[in-house]
């Protein structure tokens, strides 16, 4: 492979019909979709390990015996007592759990907070990027349009005139 084969090709859009520019639209609207709905998803997750910190660092010396509701399923709780508050079991994702320190625990959480900031960020700015793109895309095929319109007004036009000078 050659050292221009590795260079992105760059395609001028003003130079392809626009039934090919509304492919790439529908392409754009697709990947735009699809950031939207991970980055929703990822600022869920990262709520969810916000409130595990939270949750963790409520545990104080007054929670010993304290009597709580557990959670068996999403609507069935069952009463239970702390009777540990210095280490907590972690979900470290797949159906997988550790015990931890509290501290532990609560540094885990909060590096998974970090990371997931950091994706949202990235995804975010692609996001971004991509509605650049696509507001791009809009204006051309707009242009296209209109010129398209301004070629069929003069065919038309000049036609009747001839037709009406016979």
């Amino acid at each position: 492979m050659s050292a221009s084969d590795s260079k992105p090709q760059t395609i001028n859009l003003e130079d392809m019909p626009l039934q090919q520019l509304q492919k790439i639209k529908a392409q754009l609207e697709s990947e735009i979709n699809g950031l939207t709905t991970a980055f929703t998803q990822i600022k869920q997750a990262q709520a969810a390990f916000r409130e595990c910190k939270e949750c963790i660092s409520s545990l104080t010396p007054e929670s010993q015996d304290k009597t709580v509701l557990i959670p068996l399923s999403n609507s069935l709780y069952v009463p239970g007592k702390l009777s540990n508050i210095k280490s907590v079991v972690v979900d470290v994702g797949t159906g997988y759990y550790v015990e931890k320190s509290t501290d532990d625990a609560s540094a885990y959480y909060e590096s998974k907070i970090d990371y997931v900031q950091e994706n949202s960020k990235k995804i975010q700015e692609t996001a971004e990027q991509k509605q650049a793109s696509y507001r791009g895309l809009l204006e051309i095929m707009q242009y296209k349009l209109t010129q398209q319109q301004q070629q069929q007004q003069q065919q038309s036009g000049p036609n009747n005139a001839t037709a009406t000078r016979k």
